[in-house]
């Protein structure tokens, strides 16, 4: 019997767990996916983007919900790429003037700042990328065209006041909000601190006989990951290990956070909220890849226990005929390169014609 402790928030960050981490990031609730509404002072309605995005940026709702729900990616604290509900971004159309979200390109739509009174943080100016700012002129029609100088008025079009609904605190927001300067000794300190080998110690005193460590799949790009992630993760992984040895511990790996997220969590490191994973056949290989990357590494090392293929993926946007491709190739990249993880024997001990049926997965508790 496995009773196993999951080490969450060390190598795949979470930030319900260590909201410390964020504390000196400039701006933190404007972070990569938070989730902002915007009003217009003058008239008290809502922008929104026409038919949740491909077309033209209204500011004529009363009320705000999905198409009146703009999310961020962030350049540095000040400056962001806008994402609406359909996954367009904000940007000016052909004249140069009016306000789109047409584009599905962030580096081609166009940057935008926001700008907050200093003693009002909810009251905004948003500069657009032809350098003018955005202004509510009518219900139907926003533009970027004024100067957005002077008084925070209320009677100023180019006044909004900002509502976040929604933060992400992951390890995107974290590693990006702090910058490719400050946060490789950032994580570094974090690593060297959230779980050590007292921990183990500890586990291995206390009943237990197994840790569950999550780990993201830009740790297999180790030691120079995709931005923004920053390297280092690969080496606490492999302390983790030689700890298990000297402890006697086994070790679940769990691939906790798949390429574009597989869920839209933060702890999935979602950019902005949205299941990009296994919407296309290069997010499964590469996820396969991470796989066998894992796998090759630690199979022959003799505390790996099982190694979960993926955590917590969302039915709402990873379809079965995906998910089921996924763990097929994942289960054969895992037996060819460990075929003594087989667990065949104990299933066939258990498992009789009259049932009941045994489900072989993720303890969770959503059934959807």
């Amino acid at each position: 019997m496995i009773k196993a402790v999951n080490l969450g928030g060390w190598l795949v960050t979470e930030g319900w767990m260590k909201p410390s981490l964020f504390d000196s990031i400039p701006n933190k609730d404007l972070l990569d996916g938070a989730a902002l509404q915007f009003k217009s002072k003058p008239t008290g309605k809502f922008l929104a983007a026409e038919n949740g995005g491909g077309t033209n940026i209204v500011a004529n709702r009363s009320a705000a919900d999905t198409w009146e729900t703009f999310r961020l990616w962030r350049i540095d604290e000040n400056h962001f790429h806008i994402r609406v509900f359909n996954k367009q971004f904000l940007g000016l159309d052909s004249t140069g003037i009016n306000l789109v979200a047409i584009s599905t390109d962030h580096q081609t739509s166009g940057v935008f700042k926001i700008i907050r009174k200093s003693d009002d943080l909810s009251r905004v100016r948003i500069k657009a990328p032809n350098g003018m700012y955005l202004q509510a002129k009518t219900e139907n029609l926003v533009t970027a065209d004024s100067n957005g100088y002077g008084p925070w008025r209320d009677d100023d079009p180019s006044v909004f006041e900002m509502t976040i609904i929604n933060r992400l605190e992951g390890e995107y927001q974290v590693t990006n909000g702090y910058g490719p300067l400050k946060a490789p000794q950032i994580m570094k300190d974090h690593w060297d601190t959230f779980i050590v080998e007292k921990d183990f110690e500890f586990i291995a005193t206390n009943g237990l006989n197994a840790v569950r460590i999550p780990v993201g799949w830009w740790t297999a790009s180790d030691p120079t990951p995709p931005e923004p992630y920053v390297g280092g993760s690969l080496q606490y992984l492999d302390k983790a290990f030689l700890w298990a040895v000297k402890y006697n511990l086994m070790v679940i790996l769990d691939l906790h956070a798949a390429p574009g997220s597989q869920n839209g969590y933060e702890h999935s490191s979602s950019r902005d909220g949205s299941t990009e994973w296994g919407q296309t056949e290069e997010t499964i290989q590469e996820m396969v890849h991470v796989v066998e990357f894992f796998t090759a590494r630690y199979a022959k090392n003799p505390r790996l226990f099982a190694v979960e293929l993926i955590n917590e993926p969302n039915a709402f946007g990873v379809s079965l005929s995906v998910l089921t491709k996924y763990y097929e190739a994942g289960y054969k990249a895992v037996r060819n390169l460990a075929p003594n993880t087989a667990r065949s024997n104990e299933l066939q001990a258990i498992t009789t014609s009259t049932g009941p049926l045994t489900f072989v997965g993720e303890w969770v508790t959503e059934w959807k």
